[in-house]
């Protein structure tokens, strides 16, 4: 069985949720991940970062008006869980 990385498994997840969504796009870097959702009337739109640190999982949800979460996680399977609920959320924006 191949073992996939945590980004590898972030892209995947976002494969899956996303699939049918033309404005939301993925962005990778060292250490953090960006998902934002393209919105040619909100310049603030919908954005979900993962910023990964040694042993910490920041995760920050900004619903694109006036919630913003933000969540710290120990290890990649709660951080896993939370991005999904997230990501969940980030679907509901879109089908506004």
């Amino acid at each position: 069985m191949k073992i996939y990385t945590f980004n590898q498994r972030i892209e995947n997840l976002f494969k899956s949720y996303f699939s049918d969504f033309q404005n939301i796009k993925i962005n990778f870097q060292d250490h953090e991940i960006k998902i934002q959702v393209i919105d040619d009337d909100n310049f603030d739109s919908a954005s979900l970062e993962i910023k990964e640190d040694t042993c910490l999982y920041q995760i920050t949800f900004w619903d694109g008006y006036s919630q913003l979460e933000i969540i710290e996680s120990l290890n990649e399977r709660d951080a896993g869980k939370n991005i999904k609920r997230f990501m969940k959320k980030m679907i509901k924006i879109l089908n506004r």
